[in-house]
């Protein structure tokens, strides 16, 4: 996580709170949308993007937006950087960034899975 946060900081420049925070925000969200063998992939070679406790399974969505799929909460992820002081702009580079050091460690095939799977994830790259 180090590492990645670091990289927020040089990168986006953020602080190290939101950078860290961004992280959590962001590894909650692939671990809710990305398809599970994918997401076992990804944890094999990011383990610091797996869930902190439990099964390693997402938590059952209970806001609502499991009817509108994906794009809704990909826009509650965006809602949620806001509200750490992440300007949009920001937003848009800490997910490129993240999807970025993602392809570096776990690989473009496992990565374009996950991209692919996730509705809107393609439009904010």
């Amino acid at each position: 996580m180090e590492t990645l946060t670091d990289r927020l900081m040089a990168r986006v420049g953020l602080s190290e709170a939101q950078a860290r925070s961004a992280v959590r925000v962001l590894s909650t969200f692939l671990n809710t949308e990305a398809p599970p063998p994918t997401r076992a992939r990804l944890h094999a070679v990011l383990p610091d993007l797996a869930p902190a406790t439990g099964s390693g399974e997402p938590e059952a969505d209970g806001d609502g937006t499991s009817h509108f799929g994906g794009m809704a909460r990909l826009m509650r992820v965006a809602d949620r950087l806001m509200a750490e002081g992440l300007s949009m702009i920001e937003v848009q580079a800490t997910v490129r960034e993240v999807v970025a050091y993602a392809r570096e460690t776990a690989g473009d095939a496992t990565v374009d899975e996950i991209v692919t799977a996730i509705p809107g994830l393609r439009h904010a790259l």
